[in-house]
């Protein structure tokens, strides 16, 4: 007795990454996937949290929301680079991005460069995935129609940015890898000394940035090209939890727009699913709409400045041999001192 089995197969890319996926049925194993995303659970978790700003608790309470947008906005940007390079397995898609696919996806699209795409266009913006997303929502009132779409583009060009900035992604690394910053925001005042190396009076200094919410936390960078030495940079990233929230409301009803645009693709009718946007258009730009009570929202500073020339270049083969020998460090002692009569500085260093 001979078993027969019937299996299908769909090629799609991730970034530039082609891949070929075998399932006995992958359009029911797509439909179950969609199904399965709960777009309301982003709302949910900041909501319950916002709730409890007022606590004792509110840094932590904060953070979670903090995390949450930043989590949410990998969902909604996964879900449009499937529907993208992938609408008929967004499983695949979705198993087989990492963190570098799919910023470089967001990039491309953010800044119209090539990218490789069902939808049959060399350059995307947002503004032609969101016409292409939103194709089924379709309303009597046109003009009102091409507002929500232009709407949805705009705020995704925006929530993109968000993604792709690097103090952003520094401060969500270090949430969820091990909690490593403190919680809190920073405040920022300027004012010109009057007497050199003497402290601006209180009244000479004009605040520039102010925020009870926020974070500061380590970022390691290296020396030049020196591709194993590295040194601490310290950054401090201000916000606003309320600004967090709305993103994140708008967030989720993005990915279920995107959701629903996925479903009718791979054969759930129209009539099944639904579209959503804000009754109010300008609820689009709240997210944004108290950041500028914040000022400066982002600085940085080393801890201490260390000239590239005053490090010895070990070769990555030296400290792993020394390493292994039990040595794991030592001090570089720097004499810097005026040569008598001249302008120049003589340093001496030496390895201990």
């Amino acid at each position: 007795m001979e078993n027969s089995l019937e299996l299908q197969y769909r090629f799609f890319v991730v970034d530039e990454k082609p891949y070929c996926l075998w399932d006995t049925d992958i359009k029911e194993r797509t439909i179950k996937f969609l199904e399965s995303v709960d777009p309301t659970y982003f709302m949910h978790v900041a909501d319950t949290h916002f709730e409890s700003l007022a606590e004792a608790n509110s840094q932590q309470c904060a953070l979670v929301i903090r995390s949450t947008y930043a989590q949410s906005l990998e969902t909604l940007f996964a879900l449009i680079g499937a529907a993208v390079q992938s609408p008929y397995c967004v499983p695949g898609w979705i198993l087989k991005y990492g963190s570098h696919d799919l910023r470089s996806v967001v990039k491309k699209i953010q800044d119209h460069q090539p990218l490789l795409s069902h939808l049959q266009r060399k350059n995307l913006s947002w503004a032609i995935i969101a016409e292409a997303l939103l194709a089924w929502l379709a309303l009597e009132d046109k003009n009102k129609e091409c507002s929500i779409k232009t709407s949805f583009a705009k705020l995704w060009s925006r929530l993109a940015s968000d993604f792709l900035d690097e103090t952003s992604i520094h401060e969500y690394n270090s949430i969820k890898h091990g909690l490593r910053l403190r919680a809190g925001g920073f405040s920022l005042a300027l004012g010109r000394e009057e007497t050199p190396g003497v402290p601006a009076p209180a009244e000479n200094m004009r605040l520039w940035a102010k925020s009870e919410y926020g974070s500061s936390f380590l970022v390691s960078e290296k020396f030049g090209q020196m591709k194993h030495h590295i040194h601490f940079v310290h950054h401090a990233h201000n916000w606003n939890p309320e600004d967090l929230v709305w993103g994140i409301h708008l967030v989720s009803i993005s990915i279920s727009n995107v959701l629903s645009a996925l479903k009718i693709l791979n054969g759930i009718p129209s009539e099944r699913v639904r579209f959503e946007w804000p009754n109010d258009l300008a609820s689009f730009d709240e997210p944004w709409r108290r950041a500028i009570t914040l000022g400066t929202r982002a600085m940085s500073f080393q801890p201490t400045v260390i000239p590239e020339e005053l490090i010895t270049p070990f070769s990555k083969e030296e400290i792993l041999s020394r390493y292994q020998n039990g040595e794991d460090g030592g001090i570089q002692r720097i004499v810097v001192r005026n040569a008598s009569g001249a302008d120049d500085e003589i340093r001496e260093k030496s390895v201990g």
